[in-house]
Parts: C-alpha cells; structure tokens; sequence
C-alpha cells in the first residue's frame, strides 16, 4: 500500500515548481524585442533598458540584469542594501525579514515571500558579504526552500560618477529535478523587475523626498547625499 507521503510527493513537488517560478517571475513577462536597428548595450541602458545576459563562473551559468541607475553609487549603496527597503517596496513578495547576523561586512538574514492564495509561503536563509570600497556584494544560500541560491550586486561608476551601472546576477537550483533552461527564464523575469523598482525607489527616495526605511542593517548605514536638500517635513537623512 503507497503511503500518504508518497501519494503527494509528486503534487507537493510540482507545488514547490510553481512557488520557485512565481517567486522569480512575479511581474509581466518580458516584451518581444520590437522590429528595428540593432542597438549597443549602452545605448539600451541610456534609454532605460534593462540588458539581460549570462555569465558563467566554473560550471555555473548565472543570469545578468544590468541598469543604468540615475543616482550615485553612494546613494544607491544604501537603499539596495537595506533589505527592509526591498520589503514591501522593491520585492512586493517579502513578507518578512528577520536579521541572524549583522556585521559592517557580512549579514545572514532569513527572509520569507508570500506566494499569494492557496500557496505556501516561501522561505530561505541567505548569508552576503559586503565590499563597499568596491561597490560589491556577494550573496549565497545557507538553508531553506532552495538547494542553491546565489549571486552578486556590483555598482560601477557611471557619467562621472554622477549615476551607477549596476550588475544583478544570480543563479538558482530548487533542489529537484528542472530544467535549468526553465530556471533561467523565470529569473530573466525577475531580475529587470527589482531592477527596475530598485530605481523607482531611488527616485522617490532622491527626487520626491520619501524618507528612507528607517530599519537597517550596518553593512548600509554611512554617509548619503541626497539630490536636493531635505524638507522639515521627511526626506532623505544620512545614517550615523
């Protein structure tokens, strides 16, 4: 007699499937490239594109989001750190956030998304390590839904250092057997979706004075500018 347990597990795998692909594609898919000249990466970056790639690293193919941020990298620094910037604002899934570690160079957080109606909530342990000098961070999975998670932001100095061409790249194994094609698709969508509330929320935050999240963790807290002075009422404040 099949027990119960081995009864679900296909319907619990293709369950946690979805979960993984809603988690990484939770917005419109891409458009279809339209009609016309070909265009350079720099020119689809200077229109606001965001330009999706790959990169391999060992045996590992990681998928690339690049943007064109109009904000300087010490004023993107600490909003795209803060994972509490990202909950509810950046990633509208994160649910929670609950800080394991908090050191100036390294932070272990656990986070959890919300999957919407009739799905489990999703959950991982992920441990970064910050190089602010070098405007780069590197993240890795420690433990929950996942069998691997990993990646990396890195910031490059744009138009002067007036503006910031930053890097999104990550990499993801569910833990059962899928397509690693399917995988990188879900997170073609993913990764130009954050980068691109990652810029809505630097300019609401720079341009329109939206007070920072007030919860941080050390890795981003420092010194900030902001693209015009702070109104008595909120707005932009630097860290201590």
């Amino acid at each position: 007699m099949i027990s119960k347990a081995k009864r679900t597990s296909p319907l619990h795998k293709c369950l946690s499937l979805l979960a993984v692909l809603l988690a990484f594609s939770f917005v419109l898919p891409l458009s279809a490239n339209s009609i016309g000249p070909v265009q350079t990466d720099a020119e689809k970056l200077a229109k606001g594109e965001v330009v999706v790639g790959l990169k391999t690293v060992g045996s590992t193919k990681y998928v690339t989001g690049t943007i064109l941020l109009d904000h300087s990298p010490e004023q993107v620094w600490p909003v795209m750190v803060n994972p509490f910037e990202f909950q509810g604002k950046i990633s509208p899934r994160m649910k929670t956030v609950e800080v394991m570690l908090d050191k100036q160079d390294e932070s272990i957080l656990k986070v959890t998304l919300d999957m919407g109606l009739f799905m489990p909530n999703f959950s991982y342990t992920v441990d970064s390590r910050y190089q602010r000098n070098e405007g780069r961070i590197e993240f890795k999975r420690l433990g929950g839904t996942l069998k691997d998670f990993s990646g990396s932001w890195e910031m490059k100095p744009a138009d002067h250092g007036n503006k910031t061409e930053l890097t999104y790249s990550m990499f993801v194994d569910p833990g059962f057997f899928v397509p690693q094609w399917i995988m990188r698709e879900g997170v073609k969508v993913e990764l130009p979706t954050t980068l691109t509330l990652l810029r809505k929320r630097l300019g609401n935050v720079y341009d329109k004075q939206d007070a920072l999240e007030p919860r941080t963790i050390l890795a981003a807290r420092g010194p900030i500018s902001a693209s015009k002075p702070a109104t008595s009422s909120g707005g932009v404040s630097v860290w201590q």
